[in-house]
């Protein structure tokens, strides 16, 4: 292993370590509006979805649910966009 490849795997675990510091059990059971990196089906409604559809995410307890579903609902309510979801508006613009 050369020292670039051992200096770059340095450097990826520091990130790791840094964006699991930040995570917190309490972020995990936040409702948040996101991409889908997969399609899947809905929760609420069985409904599917496609890749980079928008849904609403949570982590802990895992639950998809599609937006509308996820407005009525009041445990989800809310929601707040992610910083993918963010990202992805300001290039569209």
């Amino acid at each position: 292993m050369s020292y670039e490849a051992r200096q770059k795997k340095r450097r990826h675990k520091r990130v790791e370590t840094k964006a699991s510091q930040r995570r917190s059990s309490e972020s995990a059971k936040r409702w948040f509006l996101t991409l889908a990196k997969k399609s899947g089906k809905f929760s609420c409604c069985g409904g599917g979805f496609e890749r980079g559809a928008e849904i609403v995410y949570r982590h802990e307890s895992r639950a998809f649910r599609c937006v509308r579903c996820a407005e009525r609902d009041p445990e989800s309510k809310g929601y707040r966009p992610s910083i993918r979801w963010e990202r992805k508006q300001r290039a569209a613009q």
